[in-house]
């Protein structure tokens, strides 16, 4: 098992999305298959079983990409232990498992490229039958899919260049095709004489290699619940929305946006902004190198690694590629087994430099202090229940190389210490930064999650994505969990992308987006051709019933809507996602000191306020029961001031819930809609 080190994030970033299912429910739309019948008539489809996937060109040089409908082998319906649900509820068909054993690769414009200024559009059917005798029946292409961008001929080349693919004798029902539409006044690019779709195994040359210098993104199309008793239940169709973000896990090289499409009725109204960046890729190649520390010719990285770039005949293999940035994840990973990491070419090294450079050292002299002496740790509780989950998962991986689960232990995970059992540090970390448990050689049970009580380490997740933006509060650059973090999420004037985008693994309070839609637009290096051009605000923070109270705010009427808020805070900052709802916000009394004032504002500028006086951190109750109409005084005060909207007027009809028993407890202030 390679999966730590392949693309491990990059998959948890995908699972979360598949398994996203009730996000944007109140939009949803009704369901239904896409069934192999008389009713899928080629090259068309039932409708709203294929979607438009268009790739926007804003850079000023031509560039090349590459769809990827991915292979199948998960557990589905029916007692498949490797099959496709999805195909399973396209099809209407539980009988049939459904697997896809090869990734299938569409080359758009390959030797021409998707010009400036220009787009390419791509019509993607949710499936395709394949002609008789081919290895898979069928391929998916809305599940797990992968859209792969480059932008120089050579990165292109390194795939589309390699003899081992097989083309495609091309498909019994309608496959990728171009789409052939206009937007505006300009025409589609994607030629269809140069549209090419190959099949390729996992093991093949012509994979995307991880050296070769490229922007990746992933998306689904349709919400299909997670299969459950090992097949028996679960795997329900919920809707055909778009579930997508912007995945900076594994590493980051282009701007990159995106927005659905929604132009048929009822959704032509382009109400939904982007995910990502719309900055210049001159831009953002100038931060990459601040943040990294490059010299001029963006080599000698003095701050954190980047991407090699070899010279071959004293020239760059990449002549047109800019500086590309690996995660937290992928550094670590690198450092762990350097020598699993060797490009093809003269086998260089795939990261450079050779030694971790100051960042890297920093944040693993931060994670030895925090988890020994906790001198300097502001967050040293939080770095120590995250090490006690890991410490756990370490454990059961070394102690069960017996039957029947037979782990083998390589060497760079082999234990260097004995009380407590640890590998060496940059492996040991590299699961933490990538979220996942010892999983090389077999796998050690799933990490907690935060639904769990506390003597389960549910709140481990919840330190963890903490910690993740401690950058908010601690000036100090050498006490940041992870500087990768706050590269891709803070503003310019701090260094940063502004990027609402993955930055690790489990980081979904930034990127994922779930609604009902037409299809996605991929912008690279600009807005143009985006409708919205306003980025998506990151949602509310989610309630965790274990960890948190909660704030519930009316939905609002036809009049003023909700349009801002901020926690312990006396100015609302920070917009809400939509402005038609009713919120409910997860308070974690572990991130903030009490008493707090937390103020709203709606979209006619009044300000509320509620002030909350204490709350103790879990597993202690955080209030005394309370299950009567108002609030409880001890618990909460209405605050009074110039430009507040009077107690009498809103704040005084807030309702308190407080049950500490039984689990999980249930803390709750009701409030009303804006006046």
């Amino acid at each position: 098992m390679l999966t730590i080190f392949k693309h491990a994030a990059s998959n948890i970033a995908a699972l979360l999305i598949l398994f996203l299912v009730g996000i944007g429910s109140a939009h949803a739309q009704v369901a239904h298959p896409c069934p192999d019948d008389a009713s899928w008539n080629p090259p068309g489809s039932p409708a709203g079983c294929t979607k438009e996937i268009r790739i926007w060109n804003n850079t000023d040089r031509p560039i090349y990409v590459v769809l990827q409908a991915s292979i199948q082998q998960q557990i589905a319906l029916g007692n498949c232990p490797k099959g496709d649900v999805w195909l399973q509820r396209a099809l209407d068909n539980t009988n049939n498992c459904y697997p896809v054993d090869n990734d299938y690769q569409v080359y758009v414009n390959p030797k021409t490229g998707i010009p400036p200024g220009r787009f390419a559009a791509l019509n993607v059917p949710w499936w395709s039958r394949a002609m008789p005798g081919a290895a898979d029946p069928y391929v998916d292409w809305w599940r797990a899919g992968r859209i792969i961008i480059f932008d120089g001929k050579a990165a292109l080349d390194d795939s589309y260049g390699e003899a081992q693919k097989t083309p495609t004798a091309g498909f019994a029902t309608a496959g990728v095709t171009c789409k052939g539409n206009t937007v505006g006044n300009a025409p589609d690019s994607c030629r269809p004489d140069e549209l090419q779709i190959y099949q390729v195994s996992a093991s093949s040359l012509a994979q995307v290699n991880s050296q070769t210098p490229f922007q990746l993104n992933e998306y689904t199309f349709a919400d299909v619940g997670e299969v459950t008793d090992n097949g028996a239940d679960g795997g329900e169709l919920f809707s055909l929305n778009q579930n997508y973000n912007v995945s900076n896990v594994d590493q980051v090289y282009l701007p990159l946006a995106l927005e659905p499409i929604r132009e048929t009725p009822p959704y032509n109204v382009a109400n939904i902004g982007y995910m990502g960046t719309t900055i210049s890729v001159a831009d953002f190649r100038e931060r990459l190198a601040g943040f990294a520390g490059t010299g001029a010719g963006g080599t000698n990285p003095a701050n954190w690694p980047i991407y090699n770039n070899p010279v071959v005949d004293g020239k760059p293999k990449y002549p047109d590629a800019g500086i590309r940035v690996p995660s937290t994840y992928s550094v670590l990973a690198f450092y762990t087994n350097p020598s699993y990491f060797k490009a093809p070419l003269n086998m260089t090294p795939t990261i450079i430099p050779s030694t971790p450079p100051a960042l890297v050292k920093d944040l693993m002299t931060q994670w030895t202090t925090c988890t020994t002496t906790g001198v300097n740790c502001p967050e040293s509780s939080w770095y120590q229940l995250v090490n006690q989950v890991f410490l756990n998962s370490y454990e059961w991986y070394i102690t069960h190389t017996a039957a029947p689960d037979n782990c083998v232990i390589p060497s760079f995970l082999a234990p260097v210490t004995s009380n407590p059992p640890m590998p060496a540090l940059n492996a040991y970390l590299s699961y933490i930064y990538g979220w996942v448990p010892f999983n090389f050689g077999c796998k050690a049970p799933d990490l907690p999650t935060a639904d769990l009580p506390p003597n389960q380490l549910g709140k481990a997740p919840i330190d963890y994505i903490a910690l993740q933006y401690n950058y908010e509060k601690l000036a100090n650059k050498k006490q940041w969990f992870n500087p990768y973090t706050q590269f891709i999420h803070a503003d310019a004037a701090q260094g940063g992308l502004a990027a609402n985008a993955y930055a690790f693994s489990i980081d979904d309070s930034a990127s994922v987006q779930n609604n009902p839609g037409d299809g996605l637009i991929f912008a690279v290096g600009g807005d143009n051709g985006l409708p919205n051009k306003t980025q998506v605000p990151p949602p509310v923070p989610v309630y965790y019933p274990y960890y948190d109270f909660v704030i519930g705010l009316g939905s609002p009427g036809a009049q003023a809507k909700w349009a801002k808020y901020g926690l312990c805070s006396a100015d609302a900052t920070r917009p809400f996602p939509n402005a038609d709802g009713g919120y409910s916000i997860g308070v974690n009394p572990d991130l903030y000191t009490f008493p707090c004032t937390i103020t709203f504002t709606d979209t006619e500028n009044r300000k509320y306020q509620i002030k909350v006086l204490t709350a103790k951190v879990p597993p202690l109750p955080i209030w005394e029961p309370w299950d009567q109409t108002g609030f409880d005084p001890k618990v909460m005060a209405c605050p009074t001031g110039t430009g507040v909207v009077p107690p009498d007027q809103w704040c005084s009809f807030t309702n308190e819930t407080a049950r500490p028993t039984p689990p999980p407890p249930f803390y709750n202030l009701s409030a009303r809609a804006p006046l």
